[in-house]
């Protein structure tokens, strides 16, 4: 047989109303997190990572000279090991190359890396993306 709660015990008090509005929040916030989701899921694309690189700054250091370059991904996917290749050029002439392996481009993101030539490539530099992985 159950036993039948006490007057005045807890248990035959009413929810209070923080108990009201905190449930009503929570179910607001994972209702809206589980549409997001979906959404995201839905309507990212499956293409390949959209890899560009740009050119920061070149600057003499003490290794030789200093090519900071950013790599902007503006696809939905992640690149990993992205392998970034520099050039010094003379006309056609290519008087020294330089190359890097970045850990990972996240998707819709970018990552900054340098070069360092023992030439001067002010103004015959060029760097790009030749490679990477998915993971």
């Amino acid at each position: 047989m159950a036993k039948t709660p006490k007057p005045g015990s807890v248990e035959n008090r009413r929810a209070h109303w923080i108990e009201w509005t905190t449930g009503a929040v929570s179910t607001i916030l994972i209702t809206a997190l589980i549409g997001w989701i979906s959404y995201q899921a839905a309507t990212q694309a499956d293409g390949p990572p959209d890899l560009s690189v740009t050119i920061v700054s070149s600057a003499g250091s003490a290794g030789g000279y200093l090519v900071m370059f950013d790599v902007n991904n503006a696809a939905d996917r992640t690149a990993a090991a992205v392998v970034v290749r520099g050039e010094i050029t003379d006309n056609d002439n290519v008087i020294e190359t330089a190359e890097i392996t970045l850990d990972y481009v996240p998707a819709r993101s970018k990552a900054r890396g340098g070069l360092i030539f023992r030439n001067d490539p002010a103004g015959r530099s060029r760097v790009s993306a030749t490679g990477f992985s998915e993971p």
